[in-house]
């Protein structure tokens, strides 16, 4: 009897001990201090929806690390440089998400990109708050962090026209890198 109580007890241990390692181990992001972040595009942001493609050449990513160590990151990026059917230049409205370390992207506001043409609107493509994936990141150097989303299956509305229908399978694409501004590390631990 004394013989089982010890099996079970030693069960038991290697069992929390299990269940601990597998925590410790669950995809993060790291910082060596709280601040802000910073990013950039490492090439052309691309949109594509029922109405064509966007393609923007610059994305600027903010962002505050609140946390040393966190399976999420909110950031806003602001896109620029962007341009649909060859011609038109086209305005998208800030757009903030929070990153999961599982590769999800939570789209936290009602994002709109309007194609305009001598400086009057086409259409508007709108792109309520949502989940989607699929998200990736790697470490870039020493001390930032690769963004490289492949997200697909995005919902939006349209006003018709140039835009096109609404739809349910809107993609985005284009890797960017982010940093941690004034120094220090930021990365990512799979």
């Amino acid at each position: 009897m004394r013989s089982m109580k010890k099996l079970g007890v030693l069960v038991a241990v290697f069992a929390l001990c299990a269940i601990g390692a597998a925590n410790a181990s669950a995809a993060q992001f790291t910082a060596s201090a709280t601040g802000t972040l910073s990013g950039k595009a490492l090439e052309t942001q691309t949109f594509t929806t029922n109405g064509g493609t966007v393609n923007c050449s610059t994305a600027a990513t903010s962002g505050a690390v609140e946390k040393t160590a966190d399976t999420q990151q909110h950031v806003t990026v602001t896109y620029s440089g962007c341009n649909a059917f060859g011609f038109a230049t086209v305005h998208i409205t800030p757009a903030t998400y929070q990153f999961t370390s599982n590769g999800q992207v939570h789209i936290k506001n009602t994002i709109s990109i309007t194609p305009t043409l001598f400086g009057a609107s086409l259409c508007t493509t709108t792109v309520t708050p949502q989940t989607v994936g699929t998200v990736d990141f790697a470490n870039s150097g020493a001390s930032n962090v690769k963004v490289t989303p492949t997200v697909t299956g995005i919902a939006y509305h349209s006003t018709g026209g140039s835009c096109g229908a609404a739809g349910v399978n809107g993609t985005y694409k284009g890797a960017n890198e982010v940093n941690r501004v004034g120094g220090g590390t930021l990365r990512f631990d799979p």
